[in-house]
């Protein structure tokens, strides 16, 4: 399970932590109202874990307000203020049990055991989705740019399929929010969409997944003794699927994804080459923001629209100058911190228009400028003056293939058609 832990003190947060992934579960952690409001924008839980007391701010409030985003969320309170009217009021504004402090570990495996046993917990992530306008930006599919359309063309065309998918981009990029638009157009749609970072993956967890889709992130960072295993799940999982006597079985649909170029992880050793083989059947390549200056305004335009809903403000339009700015930048952080930008300025701007000096100070000391091309929209040139910027910036042409995402003799193609 993916857990949320909202406490404001360390130790609460640490205890809690290592008491879940000692079972085996993901943890987020949020120290308060505004860090928890803003990783619910980015993240579906299965469960929360929510002090009563968040120094200045009032967990039940809070609790109103994650039960507002999404009323089957499963919440658990911790209140070192353990009294009959404050537990009734929790459970009365949906909590769905507490925790007096202080508290041991197996209090904490206890509680998470007994929401399992209940079945409250709704591991469909589309369901948890719905009914929820303010849980994440929705995916764009529409795009001005070639590169771009042509890896959405070919993720949405395999989506139907049981082939396995891996996708390469930057972080940031959006490549969960593809694996989820995969996995809605997908024949386990109405199953599980089930989660993991390369780095926490275990067997028992593997062992688990019997459906649904699995996505497995970072995948550069899958240890070798855990990519033996996992070979030998996907083998397990193939033939469960070829002998199953379930007409309606439609097994388990992988998805998984790297910002690191795999096959250099190969040629390092530290990747096995027959696991690569299995899970890019179908290699979709998301490019940087930096390639793709024909996009911004329509991005940009998206994500005031749903800022300006989920701070409660009057649409606010967008100054050309602000969008020319974001066309000079390289977005190191993709939509990530494109988001970010954008959620700032429509929470600052005091006009009916977003102007550059809305944009965060500290992005605007921080931004490196692209080196302009001789057409703004050309996107030959913005990717030249990407790649050529990369290459400075590394030690070697391997390096920079590793930073851009690409195999080196991709690179080394580029740098060829491009003259660098």
């Amino acid at each position: 399970m993916h857990v949320l832990i909202i406490d404001d003190e360390a130790s609460i947060r640490k205890t809690t932590r290592i008491a879940l992934e000692t079972c085996g579960h993901t943890v987020t952690e949020a120290g308060n109202a505004v860090r928890a409001l803003r990783v619910l924008g980015e993240q579906v839980y299965d469960v929360i874990f929510l002090d009563l007391k968040l120094g200045s701010d009032d967990g039940l409030d809070l609790l109103s307000r994650i039960r507002t985003m999404n009323p089957d969320q499963v919440v658990i309170m911790f209140t070192a203020y353990a009294s009959v009217s404050t537990a009734v009021k929790a459970i009365k504004l949906g909590a769905y049990d507490f925790i007096p402090k202080p508290f041991t570990p197996q209090a904490i495996r206890d509680v998470i055991r007994k929401v399992e046993a209940s079945g409250k917990i709704i591991k469909k992530e589309l369901t948890l989705n719905r009914g929820s306008e303010f849980k994440a930006i929705p995916f764009q599919l529409d795009t001005a740019e070639f590169l771009v359309e042509k890896a959405l063309a070919i993720a949405l065309k395999a989506a139907p399929s049981s082939a396995n998918i891996l996708i390469y981009g930057g972080s940031g990029i959006g490549k969960r929010s593809l694996a989820l638009e995969i996995h809605r157009r997908s024949a386990q749609r109405e199953e599980s969409f089930n989660q993991v970072r390369a780095n926490q993956l275990t067997s028992d967890y593997l062992e688990s997944i019997t459906s649904g889709t699995l996505y497995v992130h970072d995948l550069a960072n899958l240890d070798l003794e855990m990519q033996g295993y996992f070979l030998h799940w996907l083998d397990g999982i193939h033939v469960k699927i070829s002998t199953s006597l379930d007409p309606d079985s439609k097994g388990v649909r992988l998805i998984s994804s790297s910002a690191i170029a795999l096959e250099e992880c190969v040629k390092q050793g530290v990747f096995r080459e027959d696991l690569l083989y299995r899970l890019n059947v179908v290699t979709v390549n998301l490019p940087d923001i930096a390639l793709r200056p024909a996009d911004l305004k329509y991005h940009a335009e998206n994500a005031v629209t749903f800022y300006c809903k989920r701070l409660a403000r009057s649409n606010l339009c967008i100054n050309p100058l602000v969008i020319d700015n974001f066309k000079q930048y390289t977005w190191p952080g993709n939509f990530r911190e494109f988001n970010h930008v954008i959620e700032s300025a429509v929470a600052t701007a005091t006009g009916t228009e977003i102007q550059v000096s809305d944009l965060p100070i500290d992005w605007q000391k921080n931004k490196h400028s692209l080196k302009q091309a001789t057409q703004q929209n050309d996107l030959h040139h913005v990717e030249a003056d990407h790649i050529s910027r990369v290459i400075k910036e590394s030690k070697n042409y391997d390096e920079a293939a590793l930073k851009l995402g690409i195999a080196n003799s991709t690179l080394y193609r580029k740098r060829q058609k491009f003259g660098l």
